[in-house]
């Protein structure tokens, strides 16, 4: 990472991007050298990401021939103006966010009860409210399915960015806190909350 100042390794801030971030790129090597990135749903069991698929095709053809890949994902906060702190002139214009990028490897999940957690665990972050019954390997009415589903998983070393102002004069972040309550939108709301936190 260019700007090690943005880094993070704690693993909280791998825990709360991959809880709240609604899409993953998955980022694979095509047979003929070419990059290709494919957004997924996604669930994280600690720091392993899952997702499922098809078993055929190029993403699969890819997975289970070659394996490397890069995960990204990402949790945006508020755009902020550049004319909140520099009216005419554009540069200040910024967007803040929380994000992770894994580099490692996809691979099939063969075994039937990583699977089950897995997709149970993707059912939880899309569907909070339930309305399903739970899914396990030895549940009779998700035998097939789990049998005919492909689940991936991604692991590998990963690391974090939070741009979140802490490079900013604190009269600047007190200023886009105000400016980001008056606009009022529940991003918004968010967002200045997380810039207070910094304050202290």
């Amino acid at each position: 990472m260019r700007r090690n100042e943005l880094a993070n390794t704690d693993p909280a801030v791998f825990t709360e991007v991959a809880a709240d971030a609604e899409v993953g790129e998955l980022g694979l090597v095509t047979a003929d050298g070419h990059p290709r990135v494919v957004p997924v749903n996604f669930a994280a069991i600690g720091e392993t990401v899952y997702f499922h698929g098809a078993l055929a095709g190029e993403k699969f053809e890819r997975i289970r021939d070659d394996g490397r890949c890069s995960f990204s994902m990402v949790k945006p906060y508020s755009l902020l103006p550049s004319y909140w702190t520099a009216p005419r002139h554009a540069c200040p214009a910024t967007h803040l966010f929380k994000s992770v990028e894994i580099r490692g490897r996809c691979e099939v999940v063969d075994d039937s009860a990583e699977k089950a957690a897995a997709l149970q665990a993707i059912m939880e972050k899309y569907q909070p409210e339930g309305g399903f019954e739970s899914i396990t390997s030895d549940k009779r009415m998700y035998i097939k399915s789990l049998a005919g589903v492909g689940v991936f998983r991604v692991v590998g070393s990963w690391t974090a960015k939070v741009k979140l102002g802490a490079t900013e004069p604190v009269k600047v972040r007190r200023a886009w806190i105000e400016r980001l309550r008056e606009r009022g939108e529940p991003r918004d709301l968010a967002t200045a909350d997380e810039l207070e936190k910094g304050l202290d």
